[in-house]
């Protein structure tokens, strides 16, 4: 039997993204080459204080954040990267999948964090994919009340998308705008929904030239356990 063996996930997204004021305006594809550069000596700390990370075995040095790669195997769920671009810090680590049943692995990080920075923009994203694909998006503005979606094919939304977009500046005809139309169908809430809060950054551009640090990590006993019940083949 194999000592590295594959996990039972063959995609992911798993993301928690800081804006901290000023609140700059959002990035594409354009502007994202003249994003600041990556601070490592910050990410070093972002990782320190991550609720999910015991310890920190490793600094496995930067890499592109667009050659991030999917955890393949269990040896690839001890990694954990952070961006800090600026004013805003993005995290990226397994400890953050669910398995759309009974974990809640990403509300429990997600809420570390806004406790921890209450005047950011905090929004957080977990995708998994298998035969089935199981989506989870929490958004926090401060002075708003918290926005969660959830769902397989279809969605448990709970808090009001647009008021949040309203608090952050988004009027008729600005982008993002089909979410403030109380009169159309409720919009799916995703990876798109969060770039309105977040400057653009749950997504990745294929021009971009963002850098992370990767650590490799040691867990608590009880953040362990949640990574092997969502990650491990049984």
């Amino acid at each position: 039997m194999s000592t590295n063996p594959r996990v039972a996930w063959r995609q992911s997204a798993l993301r928690i993204t800081r804006v901290h004021p000023p609140y700059r305006a959002p990035y594409d594809q354009h502007t994202i080459r003249h994003a600041p550069a990556h601070d490592p000596v910050r990410a070093r700390a972002v990782v320190d204080e991550l609720s999910t990370v015991a310890t920190v075995a490793e600094e496995l040095g930067t890499v592109l954040r667009r050659n991030l790669d999917h955890p393949r195997r269990v040896g690839d769920l001890d990694q954990v990267a952070v961006g800090c671009w600026g004013d805003i810090v993005q995290i990226s680590d397994p400890a953050f999948g669910e398995d759309g049943i009974l974990s809640t692995n990403l509300d429990a990080a997600f809420d570390a964090q806004v406790k921890a920075h209450p005047e950011a923009r905090i929004t957080a994203v977990c995708e998994m994919y298998s035969a089935e694909t199981y989506g989870k998006y929490l958004a926090h503005v401060p002075g708003q009340p918290r926005l969660s979606a959830d769902g397989w094919d279809d969605q448990d939304v709970t808090g009001d998308p647009a008021q949040l977009l309203r608090a952050v500046g988004v009027g008729p005809g600005d982008p993002g705008s089909e979410y403030l139309d109380t009169d159309q169908d409720e919009p799916f809430i995703g990876v798109e929904y969060l770039d309105l809060l977040a400057c653009g950054l749950h997504s990745d551009y294929v021009r971009e030239n963002l850098m992370v640090s990767v650590f490799k990590v040691t867990r608590t006993e009880d953040v362990q356990d949640a990574i092997d019940d969502v990650w491990r083949e049984d």
